[in-house]
């Protein structure tokens, strides 16, 4: 299957057709899955080589890892946009409310030092 789409940032090509040291976005990981890699913001991943003789892409993730993966994938051309989200502050406490009730009981986060010494190392020492 042959795809018309050209090299242009925002198309979906097959591994095969992207040139090597390429950005792409969006990488599936199996034929048909939508794309899994390299998708939060302002991430991205490199194609570094292809082997024709068995149809596999060698691709950089951005945690640094290399990832073989079948030349009949498709990936995004480009960056995912977004850059800098984490650099605006959260400003008040809803936010940061809002932010970690989808991620994990990671907040509000209360000092040792303000805990009783059943609860926490450094606990106690109000006397």
């Amino acid at each position: 299957m042959r795809t018309k789409a050209t090299l242009v940032v925002g198309n979906a090509l097959a591994l095969r057709s992207i040139p090597e040291d390429a950005v792409v976005c969006n990488v599936e990981h199996h034929v048909g899955d939508r794309g899994v890699f390299a998708r939060a913001s302002e991430d991205y991943a490199i194609v570094i080589s292809h082997n024709p003789d068995n149809g596999t892409s060698r691709i950089k993730l951005p945690s640094g890892a290399k990832k073989i993966f079948p030349s009949e994938c498709h990936a995004m051309i480009g960056q995912v946009a977004r850059g800098g989200r984490t650099e605006k502050p959260l400003l008040k406490a809803g936010n940061a409310y809002q932010k970690f009730r989808v991620k994990r009981n990671s907040w509000p986060k209360v000092r040792g030092v303000a805990m009783n010494p059943v609860e926490h190392p450094h606990g106690g020492g109000n006397y």
